[in-house]
């Protein structure tokens, strides 16, 4: 029987553990936290995962939280200038979207993973020792990376992309915040200045889920929204949180926030992401081929709410390649052939729709605004998070 081993317990690297595992397959993880840790540590981002996504989990059986995480059905854009809304619409998706903290889910997910009999190994090896026990598997499947094994992955020349991150982060999961009486999330453009996105999601070690809001602040560098740091404490972010969404938005969305409370003493993460896009088949120093996956493969910022989506895709897609060729081998043409689907059908889509959304061109700025007036355009713009592929009638759209 082949062997696997699968480096991060993440959105990719738990799915496609799960899914191997459920097929026959000797699966080992390897990760730096088990659930006790993680549950126990700070969120690890924002995630809104969408309809197509959130079916591919429950296939798989991972879908826990279907019945219970609130709904998202759709976005509430503004366009705010000093305080006052100059444009703004409500757009429905198709079908609703779901958050789930990923500390709920992956700590879940990893002990469902080893009560089923998966070897989950609690490490963080070099590269040097990636290399040596490499050998001992038919097949290595990166889906979290350091800087010295992300650098085993050629950087993918069909991309270019900025050299620093495109926005200043700031995630914050709240309590205590008025709920959107349609059940959308929202999306507020600050011109010059960089997005405010919020919508409802579920928290709390499981079996103690709870509703809550998951606020995430994108500030452009330098920006008067890039005020908070990496060393300041969870209650000072707070602070700071409240006192931008009063000097910068309407009273009337302000408000919704004025009771607003952390969840938890690791209910925040500040931090920035810079875009990346590398070849899916890294090469290890001695000369071994490992397939990469996920943020590996695929880093974007999180405002485009892709990331987590883009992730579960490629788990899957790489789990049924796995099982399609059970024997292998699992050589460098096998990993370029598996990865393929994946990143001309998900990843490449999902990034250029990042770029794109955060940085629209004056067709789609239009579109956008055009949006307010067609309750239609509005609930297909909308959509376009769900499926990035349907981005370009957008985004090269005639004015």
């Amino acid at each position: 029987m082949a062997q696997i081993q699968i480096l991060g317990a993440g959105e990719c690297g738990l799915p496609l553990a799960h899914q191997l595992l459920r097929g026959g397959k000797s699966v080992t993880l390897v990760t730096h936290r088990d659930a006790a840790a993680v549950l126990a540590g700070t969120v690890t981002s924002t995630q809104v995962k969408f309809p197509a996504t959130l079916d591919l989990e429950s296939h798989a059986g991972l879908g826990v939280w279907r019945s219970a995480a609130p709904n998202i059905e759709g976005i509430r854009l503004a366009m705010v200038v000093d305080r006052t809304v100059t444009a703004g619409w409500a757009g429905r998706f198709t079908r609703p979207a779901q958050s789930v903290d990923q500390r709920t889910v992956f700590a879940h997910w990893l002990t469902d993973f080893v009560a089923a009999g998966g070897d989950l190994r609690i490490a963080e090896p070099s590269v040097a020792e990636l290399d040596r026990t490499a050998a001992d598997y038919d097949l290595t499947v990166v889906t979290r990376a350091s800087g010295e094994l992300a650098a085993c992955f050629e950087a993918d020349p069909a991309w270019t992309l900025p050299a620093e991150p495109l926005r200043r982060l700031a995630v914050l999961y709240l309590d205590g915040v008025e709920s959107d009486p349609d059940h959308l999330g929202s999306y507020i453009s600050l011109p010059e200045h960089g997005e405010v996105i919020s919508y409802p999601g579920l928290t709390g070690p499981p079996g103690q889920e709870r509703r809550c809001e998951m606020v995430l602040f994108e500030a452009r560098p330098g920006s008067s929204l890039d005020v908070f740091d990496r060393h300041s404490t969870p209650a000072e972010r707070l602070r700071q949180a409240k006192q931008l969404l009063d000097r910068y938005l309407p009273a009337e969305l302000a408000d919704r926030y004025r009771d607003a409370e952390l969840t938890d003493a690791g209910a925040t993460l500040v931090g920035a992401v810079a875009p990346a896009m590398r070849k899916a088949v890294g090469t290890l120093p001695s000369g071994t081929p490992v397939l990469g996956g996920g943020d590996v493969v695929c880093r974007m910022d999180p405002g485009g709410a892709q990331g987590a989506n883009n992730a579960i895709h490629c788990a899957i897609r790489y789990g049924e390649a796995i099982l399609h060729d059970p024997a292998g081998p699992y050589d460098r043409a096998w990993m370029e052939w598996a990865a393929t689907p994946w990143l001309t059908g998900i990843a490449h889509p999902a990034a250029l729709w990042t770029m794109t959304v955060l940085d629209p061109p004056p067709a789609m700025q239009e579109l956008m605004l055009a949006a307010q007036h067609d309750p239609m355009l509005a609930d297909a713009f909308a959509d376009t998070f769900a499926r990035p592929a349907n981005m370009a009638r957008f985004a090269d759209a005639p004015a």
